[in-house]
């Protein structure tokens, strides 16, 4: 190899100015080293019989190295090194993975670690089952399909019961898995909060072992100290009806659409008389009400067949005739 065909800090930059503008998901660094030293390794094995002088030479290998980069990335991308655990399936604000900006749709492979800032937040779907959302100015990293560590902020755990969904987040104070159900963990500073919406929550601190259940909040403190409490209202939920999951309703019942309702609010919902639920389960929707708040959600889609939803301040929602 002549000293104008030796790879030199001019082709590492270029090269590493390809990788970044490479199409691709948001595979770990592990994966991108492992691109980037490959399509290195393919530009020095070629054929000495390469253009020359220097100058000429960008030019021929960098499209090469191209079409060798994508499709490193993609083949990286699809291989079982690090399996997808789960898909970003809604977020606003800035949600990053290694200090670049996460796209919706993304698929997360085990062990990325995402960071939301401030003002933002994130829907993750690991299956139709269990979905996971994250508050703002929170840092997890995906242990797996059924686990994730919370290193600071607060996520949502939503798990449908009755099915095989087990899941623990691990904390700095402890360990928290469910039962089927919908809870929320919260790290701030050297305090754990847990608060349950639906079913029950192990929490396992040092040699203690805590159960909540649905409408309790426990706080544990670094020293171990135990506070349990009643939560009062929904306020503890309104951040996270703004990342509800996707709902799709066109051709779908309306009351298909109130058992989306019920399992994003947690609210119960009744109806006003035998011939409105009649109604409900006959009507058939029509549009999309996809990432709108639950509750705006509900006034659309039930004005749509000449219904009205009644929301308490506490108790169930009400379904009945629009007033005329």
């Amino acid at each position: 190899m002549t000293d104008e065909e030796k790879w030199t800090d001019d082709d590492e930059a270029r090269l590493a100015r390809l990788m970044r503008s490479a199409p691709r998901g948001v595979p770990d660094p592990a994966a991108r080293a492992r691109a980037f030293e490959a399509a290195r390794a393919e530009w020095q094995r070629l054929p000495s019989q390469r253009v020359t002088p220097r100058a000429a030479l960008p030019a021929r290998w960098l499209a090469a190295a191209s079409v060798a980069v994508v499709a490193l990335a993609g083949l990286l991308w699809l291989q079982p090194f690090a399996p997808q655990v789960a898909r970003l399936d809604r977020a606003f604000g800035s949600v990053t993975v290694a200090g670049e900006p996460l796209a919706t749709g993304a698929l997360l492979r085990r062990g990325v670690t995402l960071v939301t800032a401030a003002g933002a937040g994130a829907l993750v779907t690991y299956s139709p089952d269990l979905s996971l959302r994250l508050d703002a100015d929170t840092r997890v990293t995906l242990e797996g399909a059924d686990s994730l560590r919370l290193e600071s902020g607060r996520v949502y755990v939503a798990a449908t019961q009755g099915t095989a969904a087990p899941y623990v987040v691990h904390t700095a104070v402890g360990d928290v898995r469910h039962i089927g159900t919908r809870y929320t963990v919260g790290l701030r500073g050297a305090d754990l909060d847990v608060a349950v919406r639906e079913g029950t929550v192990q929490v396992e601190s040092g040699s203690r072992t805590e159960r909540a259940v649905a409408g309790e909040a426990l706080r544990i403190d670094a020293a171990g100290t135990i506070e349990r409490r009643v939560i009062e209202g929904d306020a503890a939920w309104a951040w996270v009806e703004k990342l509800p999951t996707p709902i799709a309703i066109e051709g779908q019942s309306l009351a298909g659409f109130l058992r989306w309702y019920a399992q994003e609010t947690g609210r119960r919902i009744v109806f006003a008389d035998d011939r409105t639920r009649a109604r409900a389960a006959a009507a058939i929707l029509h549009g999309s009400v996809d990432g709108l708040p639950p509750a705006e959600a509900l006034a659309i889609v039930t004005a749509s067949v000449d219904l009205q939803a009644v929301i308490p301040k506490e108790g169930p929602v009400v379904i009945g005739p629009a007033p005329h």
